[in-house]
């Protein structure tokens, strides 16, 4: 039975469909194939079900939580038959792609990269994390290509207007063809090295204008791979090993940024398994040095580039349970397939994705962009190079924003509450009694402790909806602003908006319109080729108007 144990994960209809027309073409071999024919139909499909099935009760255990809505009056009395509507904004668990920069700001600028990832969906949902595919390497930072640090930076700040959380890549990827030119050439030099490292890590993570905005950083890139650095200093001053370095690297970054979780990132730990043995075994064994050793490593990078033969879902699952030994996050830091078809791509999609989200101890998956037209390989998991969307595309967005998205409705008990089992991460919760509407977000963290949201109906008539229950604006930020800058509000139920800029003149020189759901909203303003000076803008929700000015800078 160990056959099909290691051919569970395999596409059965391909194989089916395979073994048909093998048998058409084999008629003198027709019991055998017939037998051969049984097991396949029967067998496979069974083991291929039990992973499955497994990480579905997973899934249901560990990336849903129990959330109750009470609806009471003002005087704290339950409001039975109270109309509720849980509606889901955003996922708990990162689901993300690289970013090329260049074709978000810049010369390079491509306008419909821009717009999917500010609406991947069709309907304003999008991914949720982003990583600089190149931005913030070291090479491309102290040379500011493909656009300047500045424009790097409102990149970032864009991004997170748009609700994405980031991921730096990377502080330190030890090989000489990764690092400035001058660190080559002073190979001979540790200490030269040694300040040269500790200088770029202190001002790049520590960049007033970085410093605070990253989720986290990949302080280390493939040190499993890539041993320049660690020969470099193997035995030098007070390191035992050379890979003792990286303690150090760790505790500078974080000292620049103590807000960012730092990561150490490998590849082929999934990909090519069965012969990858040593490369996770040396990967472990670093960490667990460095760790040790007192290196603030706080999570573990798996880049998830994977390539034909592709790995089963055991061997993925075998290869997840050895790095989650040490109780940090696991993140899929760079997730690509090549050498397959798309239709093998498609279905591998749905199987990897479906394990990765299952296992607890994984927290985010970030493919390594999602475009064909901007990808290393050419092969991005979303988007053909013509922007047509890749069977394996499909896969991911049924299952990030349809399967594992929660939108249901439910009535108040006699109690004057509802519950339901929803998917982790931050909801807007619509109540309507009568004819009034009452909305307020709520995140939704644990998988075991019940989520209590109290919606307190006070104050307002039947029939009555004052705009400061349902329309806020904290204004733009950031003002004054070089590139652009991002206008922030909230709204409490679905609505049409209009948002104008006009400069003093009372000429328009923005504008941008569409229906918003409930929720907070972020509009980025792309100023650039506006003059310096003051700008007015105006916000129209339905029958609200709010004005403002802001302030552009050269």
């Amino acid at each position: 039975m160990k056959l099909f144990r290691d051919m569970e994960d395999l596409n059965i209809q391909a194989i089916q469909s395979d073994l048909k027309n093998k048998m058409k073409d084999n008629m003198k071999h027709w019991r055998s194939g017939c037998l051969v024919g049984v097991l396949l139909f029967w067998v496979l499909p069974i083991y291929g079900q039990a992973w499955r099935a497994a990480a579905e009760q997973r899934i249901e255990q560990y990336r849903k939580g129990p959330l109750k809505v009470r609806v009471l009056d003002a005087q704290g009395k339950p409001i039975p038959d109270a109309q509720v509507h849980v509606r889901m904004t955003r996922h708990a668990f990162g689901f993300g792609t690289a970013v090329s920069f260049g074709l978000v700001l810049g010369t390079g600028y491509n306008p419909t990269y821009r717009a999917k990832l500010a609406d991947l969906t069709g309907d304003g949902r999008t991914f949720n994390m982003a990583t600089p595919e190149n931005a913030l390497k070291w090479p491309s930072w102290e040379g500011e290509w493909p656009i300047s640090n500045r424009r790097k930076i409102d990149v970032i700040n864009w991004l997170l207007a748009k609700g994405y959380e980031i991921r730096g890549h990377n502080l330190l990827w030890p090989d000489w063809q990764w690092m400035p030119d001058d660190i080559g050439q002073n190979r001979n030099n540790p200490q030269y090295i040694y300040d040269r490292v500790r200088n770029h890590i202190a001002a790049l993570a520590g960049h007033r204008d970085i410093r605070g905005k990253l989720r986290d950083w990949d302080v280390l890139n493939e040190p499993a791979h890539l041993t320049a650095l660690r020969d470099v200093f193997n035995g030098w001053g007070s390191y035992e090993r050379g890979e003792d370095f990286y303690v150090d690297v760790f505790k500078w970054a974080k000292a620049a940024d103590s807000t960012a979780r730092l990561y150490i990132n490998e590849y082929n730990i999934i990909n090519n398994y069965a012969n990858e043995q040593p490369t996770r075994n040396y990967y472990k064994w670093i960490i667990a040095r460095l760790i040790a050793k007192g290196a603030p490593i706080e999570g573990i990078g798996i880049q998830g580039h994977i390539s034909a033969p592709l790995p089963s879902m055991s061997e993925v699952k075998a290869a997840l349970d050895e790095m989650a030994v040490f109780g940090l996050p696991l993140a899929i830091t760079e997730f690509d397939v090549t050498g397959v078809s798309e239709e093998v791509e498609a279905n591998f999609m749905r199987d990897f994705l479906t394990m990765v989200f299952s296992h607890p101890a994984v927290e985010s998956f970030v493919m390594w962009g999602f475009w064909s037209g901007a990808h290393w390989r050419n092969n991005a998991p979303i988007f053909r190079a013509d922007w047509s969307l890749k069977p394996s595309g499909q896969v991911f967005l049924d299952l990030v924003f349809r399967r594992w998205w929660t939108d249901t409705t439910g009535v108040t008990g006699p109690d004057g509450s509802w519950s339901v089992r929803g998917f982790l991460g931050d909801y807007a919760v619509e109540v309507q009694v009568g004819e009034a509407s009452f909305t307020k977000t709520v995140r939704l963290t644990s998988p075991q402790d019940t989520t209590i949201l109290d919606v307190v109906v006070s104050g307002v008539n039947v029939g009555e909806r004052p705009a400061e229950e349902w329309l806020k604006v904290k204004g733009f930020g950031p003002d004054p602003f070089v590139e652009g800058t991002t206008l922030h509000y909230w709204l409490g139920r679905p609505a049409q908006v209009k948002l104008a800029v006009y400069d003093v003149l009372g000429r328009q020189v923005y504008t941008t319109a569409g229906r918003r759901v409930a929720g907070w909203h972020t509009e980025w303003v792309d100023a650039n080729g506006w003059s310096s000076g003051l700008y007015l803008y105006q916000l129209q929700v339905e029958d609200q108007v709010h004005t403002g000015r802001m302030v552009k800078m050269q």
